[in-house]
């Protein structure tokens, strides 16, 4: 339809608009990028983002807030795509790809690489109202040194530490961080950074014969069933910077009621290290350096939304178990995931998982509409059962199913397999009966395939 005469414009004036728009787009991204890559020392962080707390320092300008998810959680992909809820699922012989959110998200596409250098007060960017210093930790005289800056705590907001002397904190200096809340009377004190840390102490499991306080108590599910102590129960510190932190100790935030956590050099996450935060605020989660994940790690932490964790090989049992507000995982190179290990995760949207190659049982469940783990080899009892909206799955590599791994998913319309059928145990696709099982072998080596606990399922190859 034709446009009347007086709301055209000139090609010339329409060509001089593009070129004010290109120029003006150019020098904002210029002067951001050249803001970004300026001012700060070695080991700094390049941005600033504000959350209720105050401003932590993140790696990159799309992150979210340190803790919090960005402001467009992400919902069902586009429809059209396999990934939606009624989306097109397309041909069978193509692999459909990642689920698009985890390269447009700016929280699940975050990946770094995070290098210790030795810092001290000024080479970081840190909130506003955050108080800096530096502590030879071989005084072991850091509640003094606190007190004597009560007044400068009391008005602040945040303390950071730059720990000279050592890598470590004493018993006691470590209780006195804990517990600066209560014997200075600061309450305004949200915000932790502590620089040059490289390890810190565990708790204590809450065992009957433990001897302390919480003895006894318990914590729904998992391998472990008593709570672990430490001396952040009931701290004033909502946000941590701890990312000079090589490894997380079992037990050494568990019960916790952090709002975020930034723990960007860590290599190991230990056996209930955070496990039992039900109440935290803390929905993203990203661990740039992090390779193995014990077992009950993040249990019941019902407040995460997001998982982030891009070099993570190892996810062992129970470590997620219960994380009812969790809708994305991403682990690009997770090879292991243990028993339980997302059990309880009702709002689960959707995983990467394209390098995992053993799933545990009772591994996951949740909301997804698809599942593509293109590495994976074996898949445990019940792993995958019980998704009220999955629709299709893509497993080329499988050769182990146990007992109902795809059972009792109504919705499920497409199983794509490999060269050779796995081995099955009983009732792997029981109550699963609207589903095609599709594979890329040949007639002979399928010949005698009857899908497990419902042999009436269609088998057909791929082309």
């Amino acid at each position: 339809m034709n446009l009347p005469r007086a709301r055209r414009l000139p090609a010339a004036v329409l060509l001089m608009v593009c070129a004010a728009l290109a120029v003006t787009t150019g020098t904002v991204l210029f002067t951001m990028d050249r803001a970004m890559r300026s001012g700060a020392r070695q080991g700094s962080v390049p941005a600033l983002r504000t959350h209720p707390g105050g401003t932590l320092p993140t790696t990159g300008t799309s992150a979210s807030p340190l803790g919090t998810a960005s402001r467009t959680t992400p919902g069902p992909t586009t429809a059209g795509q396999p990934y939606a809820t009624d989306g097109r699922l397309g041909d069978p012989t193509q692999d459909p790809g990642p689920d698009p959110v985890f390269a447009s998200d700016p929280d699940l596409r975050r990946t770094d690489v995070y290098t210790y250098r030795f810092t001290r007060p000024g080479d970081h960017q840190l909130a506003p109202g955050t108080l800096a210093f530096q502590y030879d930790v071989t005084t072991g005289t850091l509640k003094a040194r606190l007190a004597e800056r009560k007044p400068q705590l009391t008005a602040a907001t945040g303390l950071a530490l730059y720990l000279t002397g050592g890598t470590a904190l004493s018993d006691a200096d470590l209780a006195a961080l804990q517990s600066v809340h209560r014997d200075l009377g600061v309450p305004n004190l949200v915000r932790l950074y502590v620089y040059n840390l490289k390890t810190i102490q565990g708790g204590v499991e809450c065992t009957p014969a433990s001897g302390l306080a919480c003895a006894g108590q318990t914590a729904r599910g998992g391998l472990f069933p008593y709570l672990w102590h430490n001396g952040w129960w009931g701290s004033g510190f909502k946000y941590l910077v701890l990312d000079d932190l090589e490894a997380v100790p079992d037990g050494a935030f568990s019960n916790h009621g952090f709002s975020g956590v930034s723990l960007r050099g860590a290599r190991s996450i230990g056996v209930m290290a955070f496990g039992h935060g039900p109440y935290a605020k803390w929905s993203v989660l990203y661990l740039p350096s992090v390779e193995r994940i014990a077992h009950d790690a993040f249990r019941r932490n019902q407040g995460l939304v997001k998982v982030v964790l891009p070099r993570v090989v190892t996810i062992d049992d129970y470590a997620f178990d219960d994380a009812t507000s969790l809708q994305y995982m991403n682990a690009p190179q997770l090879v292991r995931f243990g028993r339980n290990a997302l059990n309880d995760s009702g709002r689960l949207r959707s995983v990467n998982f394209p390098k995992v190659e053993y799933m545990g049982i009772n591994s996951i469940n949740g909301l997804l509409v698809g599942l593509r783990l293109p590495a994976l080899r074996t898949v445990d009892k019940s792993a995958f059962r019980g998704f009220p909206n999955l629709r299709w799955v893509y497993l080329p590599s499988l050769s182990v199913a146990a007992d109902d791994a795809l059972a009792a998913n109504p919705r499920l319309e497409r199983v794509v397999l490999g060269d050779r059928p796995p081995r099955q145990g009983s009732n792997v696709f029981a109550g699963s009966g609207a589903a095609v099982i599709y594979h890329a072998g040949g007639a002979g080596a399928w010949a005698q395939f009857l899908p497990a606990g419902n042999p009436s399922l269609p088998v057909r190859a791929l082309g």
